[in-house]
């Protein structure tokens, strides 16, 4: 119970004393004395009532503004990096509540929508801030954007589903159905089948931890409001960053697709002919179960290789590289 309401509580009771003995027809000297204690006592806890709500009302904004490591402290600083002084004012100007993470900060220190937030007014933290350029004006062009590759992992379709909280599980189906062929009347044979002729199947389970990609930009609020579009611009950047990372840990990761346990290993002891990378690239990946055609095939090759494979030709000259013949098979 917070001092504030140890006072109210005394109040009331004090106030309730005094209704009874100011209720009664006679009272005794001793009801007298007590009378004239209370009315002392209620008249005292005004002015400490009143320094209980000041005191309480700054133990509030500090609670509100100091903000742990924990969770919650977390998500209240995200609120504040996320929130503008700007927009609040605008939407003062423009007689509007505001929205977003501004808002939600507002709402979490209880103050109404023409109100700036303490938290707002603070020094930041030291952390590195991305400045914008010094030589800004109406004639600004368009950001050129950081370049990066093509996603490999989206060429060649990984899927990347979204998951809840906690580990993802894929449950597989390992063991496909023995399919015999008895005579009439006999029970089907063969590995993979019981003594009624079905197949003992199997299932395994994939299960992914969690992990994650990080990256962070900080910028002012100063810049952000002189430069147009440095906002949108640095979070495509992310964007585009974060895919080129996830590329690489698809592909050379830990757990990557060329880390040796996932793919088989095919590297050559000599050097490739043009019908090993036509082998390589087209007609020798298609196995009647993961690819039909060579339609279905995606490849994706380092750019030494894609270099090496353009300068094997046929032995008949004037014919196409190895490249051109893979595409050409492709098409």
């Amino acid at each position: 119970m917070t001092r504030k309401q140890k006072l109210l509580l005394e109040q009331s009771e004090v106030r309730q004393r005094l209704n009874e003995l100011l209720d009664k027809d006679e009272r005794s000297a001793d009801e007298d004395s007590e009378m004239e204690t209370r009315t002392a006592r209620m008249q005292a806890i005004e002015p400490e009532l009143r320094a209980a709500i000041v005191a309480e009302g700054a133990d509030e904004t500090r609670d509100r503004t100091e903000f742990g490591d924990d969770p919650e402290g977390r998500e209240v600083r995200a609120l504040i990096a996320g929130a503008s002084v700007g927009e609040i004012f605008q939407a003062a100007v423009e007689h509007r509540a505001t929205d977003g993470r501004t808002a939600e900060l507002q709402q979490h220190v209880k103050l109404p929508a023409n109100s700036i937030p303490l938290a707002l007014l603070r020094e930041p933290e030291a952390r590195a801030v991305t400045p914008g350029p010094a030589e800004v004006s109406v004639n600004q062009a368009p950001i050129i954007p950081g370049v990066f590759p093509q996603s490999c992992a989206a060429f060649l379709g990984v899927d990347m589903p979204t998951v809840g909280v906690g580990e993802a599980v894929f449950p597989v189906l390992a063991t496909n159905a023995v399919v015999g062929v008895p005579a009439e009347g006999a029970v089907p044979a063969g590995t993979g089948i019981d003594s009624e002729g079905a197949t003992t199947g199997s299932f395994s389970a994939e299960v992914l931890t969690p992990g994650r990609l990080q990256a962070a930009f900080f910028y002012s609020r100063e810049d952000r409001a002189r430069f147009a579009g440095m906002d949108a611009a640095l979070r495509q950047n992310l964007s585009d960053a974060l895919s080129d990372k996830l590329d690489q840990q698809i592909l050379n990761g830990t757990n990557g697709l060329l880390a040796g346990s996932v793919l088989p290993n095919h590297n050559r002891t000599t050097v490739a002919d043009f019908a090993h990378y036509k082998s390589a690239f087209a007609y020798g990946r298609v196995d009647g179960r993961w690819a039909m055609t060579t339609e279905d095939l995606r490849i994706v090759t380092g750019s030494a290789t894609y270099a090496h494979a353009a300068s094997i030709y046929r032995a008949s000259a004037g014919a196409s590289d190895s490249i051109d013949a893979a595409l050409e098979v492709l098409r």
